[in-house]
């Protein structure tokens, strides 16, 4: 269940975070070898990829000065790359000792999450996060990477929507993608200037051959039967990929997120205003464009 916790604090600071805990480990093993070893359905063929991106915006409409700062599961010294999801990694930054300002992300062995605290609405705190990780699926078999995800906001409830979309692609590497979204916008009595407080995206994807090497896999026809999947108003989150073939099926999952102290209309989102800070493109997982859905699904 998603629980929602209102936060009353201080005078002086609100407050927000959001954790994904997973339900129990995928049924991957660290290799071919142990794979055979234990009998599970497939294995990690790349270590864990993590990144992670905290801006923090004093008067956001005026000049803004910002303080950024991110880290990466390339950078010296990561920790956590072969062990099992999320990695082991984390950071906060923070504008000053005396200001209640800042913004944080982690991740942990079967959880990863971020947090945002700041003083003023005059003020933005943004945080966001991606991991992925690749995987090689047994014939015959299948995997699940599920959990919940919970928050906290000082400001009170939020309204949850949801949504899901089935795509078969048929370029590049990839058969078919499978997403999953769900985000929590603050509610009152004016609804049109109610933003996403945070946004949440789980994808599953088929690969046509092995992502490291262009070593053949299973290279059949994408149907919707390869992918099963559910979210819902409560947070809940799975995603499960089958392998129907006499073959090795190669796979991953990724996971986008981005947090914001502020849902007014006048802010871009999250996603946005980090691109803009670092220069990159649009931070976290979206369907791409111009493809065909096998089957979409929306709610709120």
């Amino acid at each position: 269940m998603l629980a929602a916790v209102a936060v009353h604090g201080t005078a002086h600071a609100a407050t927000g975070s959001v954790e994904f805990t997973l339900d129990g480990l995928p049924s991957l093993a660290s290799d071919a070898a142990a794979a055979d070893a234990s009998g599970a359905a497939g294995y990690w063929i790349t270590d864990n990829r993590y990144s992670s991106r905290m801006a923090l915006i004093r008067d956001w409409q005026g000049s803004a000065p910002a303080l950024v700062a991110s880290y990466q599961s390339t950078d010296a010294g990561a920790a956590g790359l072969a062990g099992a999801p999320f990695g082991e990694a984390q950071g906060r930054l923070a504008w000053a000792p005396d200001l209640e300002m800042s913004a944080g992300s982690h991740f942990h062995e079967g959880s990863l999450g971020m947090s945002w605290q700041g003083v003023s609405t005059s003020d933005l705190s943004l945080a966001s996060l991606n991991w992925g990780r690749s995987f090689a699926l047994n014939p015959h078999s299948s995997v699940t990477l599920a959990g919940t995800l919970s928050y906290t906001y000082s400001g009170g409830p939020l309204e949850a929507r949801y949504e899901s979309h089935l795509t078969p692609v048929m370029w590049g590497n990839e058969l078919g993608v499978a997403s999953l979204h769900f985000d929590r916008r603050e509610t009152d009595e004016t609804p049109g200037d109610n933003h996403s407080m945070f946004d949440f995206d789980l994808l599953g994807t088929i690969h046509y051959d092995d992502p490291r090497n262009g070593t053949r896999g299973h290279g059949g026809q994408f149907t919707a039967n390869d992918i099963a999947y559910s979210v819902d108003s409560f947070g809940h989150l799975s995603m499960t990929i089958f392998n129907h073939s006499s073959k090795v099926l190669f796979g991953s999952f990724d996971i986008g997120s981005s947090i914001s102290s502020l849902p007014i209309s006048a802010v871009p989102e999250p996603s946005v205003w980090m691109a803009m800070l670092l220069g990159a493109g649009l931070i976290g997982l979206r369907r791409r464009s111009g493809e065909a859905d096998l089957l979409t699904t929306r709610s709120s």
